[in-house]
């Protein structure tokens, strides 16, 4: 029988990491509403506003690769602690930026820190039951997507009315506030082993090799996120081409439309611990193809749209939570490891088919992007549909 007091410091622990999860990512998502404002500050032409968000991704990726595989040799609790205070300190040095060039090393080092959200999972996984790891993974998801949606809504509404410092100075001082607050109550994991750096690194492509569940995951992910971020992406153009003419703000207001994925992400979790993530991954991949289908008949229909960016939001974020508690059940010593091989393939997949994307909405318009959404999402349900899936299988509650 479950001790009622250790149940509730459990999910106390729970909530603290996902809002210590939500904090980190947001950092990163406060310039998206604030590149008119950045550029006119600082007198900047078109091609060096581009550079902003696109250092910031890269500096996202090479933290990802360099240093989440650290987790599985250093004592989470610090490093997630240390690399949030890191980027307390680099959103501060963005607030104070006097050039362009500051801004840059600065959000340069606000991204290579932004890892945290990719550490919190395996930190959570070392102090939870297998039983418990879906509800966990999705508690967590559910603070990751709150923290990007109230980082555009907080960056829009406060940058519009107080200037895009304030927004960095703000949130540099709310999230303090909230690390020291943390801090002290985040769980001990056991001692982790230790393996030379440069070793960690080299294990990433072995690790790909030898796990057929890395594999799918990695592949299952990018496929599934390339197609998140190509709705995105052709969304605003649909919404703001001649076949509707509204204004970005209507695009702002579809974003918000991911509030009902973050609000069911914990019971996609307790589903996984129930029937197992191969059930679950091949249900959001079905909801993510019925998502694009009704965008691709109906797609000159606001209502239509907002049930097809409703799915998908649900159907994209159901396969991950499902892959993560996969890897993370079966990762032991490398959970991080896995992690960081799964994050890169997402945002391989990403950048395809961003690129992909962009060249079909010029071919052949919204319908072109979403046949090629029903196509890449259909790739991911063969993927998922093949034998051998016996690694998968022992991940599953018994």
């Amino acid at each position: 029988m479950t001790d009622p007091s250790s149940a509730r410091a459990d999910a106390s622990a729970t909530r603290g990491l996902a809002s210590l999860c939500g904090a980190s990512i947001a950092s990163s998502y406060y310039v998206q509403p604030l590149l008119v404002a950045i550029s006119a500050s600082f007198g900047l032409g078109g091609a060096q506003v581009g550079l902003i968000p696109m250092i910031g991704q890269i500096a996202i990726g090479l933290g990802v690769l360099l240093l989440v595989p650290l987790g599985d040799v250093v004592d989470n609790r610090r490093m997630v602690a240390a690399c949030i205070a890191g980027q307390i300190a680099s959103m501060l040095l963005v607030a104070w930026s006097s050039s362009f060039t500051g801004f840059l090393l600065a959000s340069s080092a606000l991204g290579l820190l932004t890892i945290a959200p990719y550490l919190i999972p395996a930190y959570a996984s070392r102090f939870t039951a297998p039983s418990e790891r879906g509800r966990v993974t999705g508690s967590i998801v559910q603070g990751f997507i709150f923290g990007i949606l109230f980082a555009r809504t907080f960056g829009g509404i406060v940058g519009a009315y107080a200037g895009w410092r304030v927004v960095y100075f703000v949130a540099a001082i709310a999230t303090l506030l909230l690390l020291l607050k943390q801090a002290r109550s985040m769980p001990h994991a056991a001692p982790p082993p230790a393996v030379a750096y440069r070793e960690l690194l080299a294990s990433l492509p072995v690790l790909l090799c030898k796990e057929p569940v890395l594999r799918r995951a990695a592949l299952t992910q990018a496929l599934m996120f390339g197609t998140f971020g190509s709705l995105w992406i052709a969304l605003s153009l649909h919404i703001q081409s001649d076949a509707f003419g509204l204004s970005s703000a209507t695009v702002g207001l579809f974003g918000l439309l991911g509030l009902v994925s973050a609000t069911v992400a914990p019971r996609v979790g307790k589903l996984i611990d129930r029937f197992g993530q191969d059930i679950v991954t091949r249900f959001g991949i079905a909801l993510t193809i019925a998502a694009w289908a009704v965008m691709t008949v109906f797609g000159h229909s606001l209502p239509a749209l907002t049930l097809g960016v409703v799915l998908l939001d649900i159907g994209a974020s159901s396969v991950h939570i499902a892959k993560q508690s996969a890897l993370l059940t079966i990762g032991g010593v490398q959970r991080s490891r896995m992690l960081t091989v799964y994050i890169v393939g997402q945002y391989i997949g990403g950048g395809l088919l961003a690129a992909l994307t962009g060249l079909a909405w010029s071919q052949g318009g919204w319908r072109a992007v979403c046949f090629i959404g029903i196509a890449t999402v259909s790739v991911a349900l063969i993927v998922n549909s093949l034998p051998g899936r016996g690694n998968e299988r022992r991940s599953a509650p018994h």
